[in-house]
């Protein structure tokens, strides 16, 4: 009777650890192949007037404290955001759900 020779342990990790960098390798070679045309551009610097456009926008939003506090806008973007995830992640369910061929 013949008998299957199974891989041991050290073998297994060795070729665990081969197809886990080859997959590293080929995922870092797309990113990169992605970002190829980012690396063309000029590099971007700041204006000299950033100082002046940050005490303007401070001055605006002292303005807007006087009639309506930061933290209640902050408040209500924050539960627009938290209602606008939940109806993206009901609609996201739903599609699943319809994507079972036995469920309708």
């Amino acid at each position: 009777m013949d008998y299957v020779r199974f891989l041991d342990i050290p073998q297994i990790a060795k070729i665990r650890a081969m197809i886990t960098n080859a997959l590293l390798l080929a995922l870092y070679g797309i990113v990169s192949l992605l970002l190829t045309p980012l690396k063309v551009l000029a590099d971007v610097t700041l204006d000299s007037n950033i100082h002046a456009s940050i005490l303007t926008a401070r001055t605006y939003l002292a303005n807007l404290n006087i009639v309506l506090p930061i933290s209640t806008i902050l408040a209500i973007f924050g539960i627009i955001l938290a209602i606008e995830t939940f109806i993206l992640l009901y609609k996201a369910v739903n599609w699943l759900i319809r994507k079972i061929p036995t469920i309708n």
